[in-house]
């Protein structure tokens, strides 16, 4: 057998079995997986290049679900090197997320694989209109017009339907729109996400029957929610560090009484989360990985603070590997072709220095990326540019979106 790399005597993370294989052969032919798995097995083989493995650790390219990526080419690039080989981007201008993923299906940017959802469907002056701008929301009202964007946007190419609720920040869909959205996508086979933080929102998902939420609810959440929930399959794409993050920029505004209140309410709602998580969990609740990459202090690549906080709700590595790898291709539909380090499947995969399972800051130590066989070092890894907080200050001067900051049991 000819084949283009040949990859030996390494531990191999297949990104679907619960322990490694010690001493793997994985054989690349063109863009997939000729061979993988026990070095005795290997069919006979003639390699362009053959990697030294042993010492090394290679694990599945990883699938970040959650990303606001389309940015720059240096962005993309930045996911590719450093261990992400498939993004899914949700939120965005339409023709602009059509235009990135062309780019990369064509070759012509170094990109993680592109799925996008196009802009969030909310209601007039809702999340995220009324927060971060009309480019990247699609209002509706009423029943008919919700099913006709649902249908506009799939026919565009979008890959998954997003809803923005946020009860907390203005006004929010009904129910009736709700259930028009899901039931219009769930016909043309695409999945529908809801960006959520409350209890009230989350509660209205349930009953409409979406396919996941974007975050794990950052306010309590009742039990018997939770067990509905469970009961109806809906995953949920826990995000958990993106709340540190934002505690972390407002840092730089701890003076004023709004950087204060955001410090605060990020803080606390950081902890909530990885409550909500173990809950959820210890019920049989099924989470897929995704960091809301391009918020502040993400980075665009893996997280290692990510999968710091997901083990903490108790998840073990392994399970965190599957979220990210052969659980996340299945939301994508893609099982058949991503995921795992198998026969037949594209060459997605990583190589690193030493076992990120073993600690999370491992992930640090990549040393190649491979996506669809053709091989990239690693590189530096981006993050996003300070946020304009003064910006957010004078919106909430001039719109006051949320009440309570100003009462006198505060304290920030």
């Amino acid at each position: 057998m000819k084949i283009n790399t040949a990859i030996e005597k390494v531990t191999l993370y297949d990104g679907e079995a619960d322990k490694p294989i010690r001493n793997a052969t994985i054989l690349i032919s063109g863009e997939k997986i000729a061979y993988a798995g026990e070095n005795s097995s290997a069919p006979d083989y003639q390699a362009g290049e053959v990697i030294n493995g042993r010492g090394l650790f290679v694990l599945p390219g990883l699938i970040d679900l959650h990303v606001h990526g389309l940015v720059s080419e240096a962005t993309l690039l930045s996911f590719l090197q450093n261990g992400v080989t498939t993004i899914r981007d949700l939120a965005s201008d339409v023709f602009e997320a059509l235009e990135w993923k062309a780019k990369e299906q064509s070759g012509l940017i170094a990109s993680p694989r592109i799925f996008i959802s196009g802009p969030v469907l909310t209601c007039h002056k809702g999340y995220p209109e009324n927060v971060w701008g009309p480019k990247v929301a699609a209002p509706v009202q009423g029943r008919y017009q919700s099913q006709e964007k649902v249908r506009k946007l799939a026919g565009m190419g979008m890959d998954v339907i997003k809803i923005g609720m946020e009860h907390e920040l203005g006004p929010c869909l009904s129910e009736t729109e709700m259930e028009a959205i899901v039931t219009a996508a769930h016909s043309l086979n695409k999945r529908v996400t809801v960006h959520i933080t409350n209890e009230e929102d989350f509660a209205v998902c349930v009953k409409c029957g979406v396919d996941e939420v974007a975050h794990v609810p950052s306010r309590p959440i009742s039990d018997d929610l939770w067990k509905e929930a469970v009961k109806k399959k809906i995953q949920i794409i826990p995000t958990l560090h993106a709340h540190a993050g934002w505690a972390e920029e407002w840092k730089r505004k701890a003076d004023h009484p709004f950087g204060q209140y955001c410090q605060h309410g990020f803080r606390a709602g950081h902890h909530q989360c990885q409550a909500n998580l173990e809950r959820f969990l210890s019920l049989g609740g099924r989470v897929v990985y995704g960091t809301d990459a391009g918020n502040p202090h993400m980075p665009f690549g893996v997280s290692v603070k990510e999968w710091k906080d997901l083990q903490s709700t108790g998840l073990k590595p392994i399970q965190c590997l599957k979220m990210a790898t052969s659980e996340a291709s299945k939301v994508l539909g893609m099982e058949e072709k991503l995921g795992t380090i198998e026969k037949g499947k594209f060459a997605d995969l990583v190589i690193y220095q030493f076992d990120p399972l073993k600690d999370p800051q491992n992930f640090r130590t990549l040393q190649r990326v491979f996506k669809s066989g053709k091989s990239y070092p690693s590189g530096q890894l981006e993050f996003p540019q300070p946020f304009d907080l003064n910006f957010w200050i004078r919106q909430w001067e001039k719109t006051k979106f949320k009440t309570g900051w100003q009462e006198p049991n505060f304290r920030g």
